[in-house]
């Protein structure tokens, strides 16, 4: 009878361990709608990028206190992020109230850290356009400080590095290319790097995979996709001076998809 109730424990923690981070579905769904499910919107024209972001619970915004309270919250983790510099950008935000554009700045950081209490997540979304053609999400993640909220990056970095192609060189250039970082360390080992990151507590990762589906030598016309990815879970430390800036705490993640460029 012991050895049945070991059993029936550690089969149990195996299928804790592999529901992902203990956020709801709808979170996941919404970020994997502009990350790992991104590659195929990229082309797409707005309307189409309109609905299915809608479909995955966005609102498209025009500004706001909510929209100022997530840029300053993510200010931190976008520093190296590399923006777009063409084209028109559509902003949505996941997980609004209803009348949220009438919002003071302290209703909507309430509001924020209210979402956060209850385990779910704030997303913000840049799509850009050229010529009202997708060429770039930037998924910005406000997340809920849980023992594994980490798995909401792995996750997406799994989903995502499954969409790298085999390697292979076209006129001596790579084709396929993928390098992550936790702090100061170098890892060419995505498994490795996924399972340190999902078992630290406090972290700063990223990471950047590339892939060139298609190549033309005469013209050096490229089709593929690129994604960069960053994550931050605070230290107690930096805990506090969020709390202190913007009254609440949170791990932050900013997820972009993009042409090759």
């Amino acid at each position: 009878m012991k050895k049945l109730l070991v059993l029936a424990m550690v089969a149990f923690a195996f299928l804790a361990c592999n529901e992902g981070a203990s956020v709801p579905q709808k979170d996941k769904k919404a970020v994997k709608t502009t990350t790992s499910a991104a590659f195929d919107l990229l082309g797409a024209d707005g309307a189409k990028v309109d609905k299915a972001l809608k479909d995955a619970g966005f609102t498209k915004v025009e500004g706001g206190a909510l929209v100022n309270v997530a840029e300053r919250k993510l200010a931190h983790v976008r520093k190296s992020v590399k923006a777009q510099d063409e084209g028109v950008v559509v902003t949505y935000l996941y997980n609004v109230p209803e009348k949220y554009s009438n919002m003071s700045e302290k209703e909507a950081t309430n509001y924020a850290k209210g979402v956060l209490d209850k385990g779910e997540c704030i997303m913000m979304v840049m799509a850009y356009f050229n010529e009202d053609k997708l060429i770039a999400f930037m998924t910005n993640v406000i997340a809920p400080l849980k023992d594994n909220i980490n798995l909401l990056f792995t996750e997406v970095s799994d989903a995502e590095y499954k969409k790298l192609p085999e390697s292979s060189e076209v006129a001596g250039r790579p084709t396929v290319s993928w390098e992550g970082g936790i702090d100061e360390e170098v890892y060419t080992d995505h498994a490795k790097f996924v399972s340190k990151v999902a078992k630290a507590q406090t972290v700063s990762a990223s990471e950047q995979g590339y892939a060139i589906t298609k190549m033309d030598v005469a013209t050096e016309k490229i089709e593929g996709f690129l994604y960069n990815n960053y994550w931050v879970n605070p230290d107690e430390e930096a805990q506090e001076e969020q709390v202190e800036e913007s009254g609440f705490a949170a791990a932050a993640g900013v997820f972009t998809v993009s042409y090759p460029y």
